[in-house]
């Protein structure tokens, strides 16, 4: 039987390795987004302030929208909205819009969004 230490050690590890799993998924997303649209900032706004173009074109591609980050490009100064929602399979997923609607790409995370 496995000492107290030992176990202890064991989850140890698996915490690390599951933080380590989270951390680079997050750097491949962010990477991701660096290869569609470069270098960024991204801002927290309200679904009412995104143009309308932009809202029809991912209304087009997502069964729900849930949120919307104001994306300003750092190489020209333009702006774009990063719309999250839900597909029709219910995987979370991000579109990069224009605000006259043209949809640069984005991404399904692959997760099941429960909320």
């Amino acid at each position: 039987m496995a000492s107290r230490k030992t176990l202890l050690i064991g989850a140890g590890v698996a915490v690390l390795a599951a933080a380590g799993v989270a951390l680079a998924a997050q750097q491949n997303h962010e990477a991701n987004e660096n290869r569609i649209i470069g270098e960024h900032s991204e801002k927290d706004i309200a679904l009412n302030q995104v143009p309308e173009a932009a809202m029809n074109a991912a209304r087009a591609r997502l069964a729900s929208i849930r949120e919307a980050e104001l994306v300003t490009r750092k190489a020209d100064g333009s702006t774009l909205y990063e719309i999250e929602g839900k597909d029709k399979a219910g995987k979370k997923v991000e579109l990069f819009v224009t605000p006259d609607g043209q949809v640069l790409g984005g991404g399904n995370d692959g997760d099941e969004d429960k909320d």
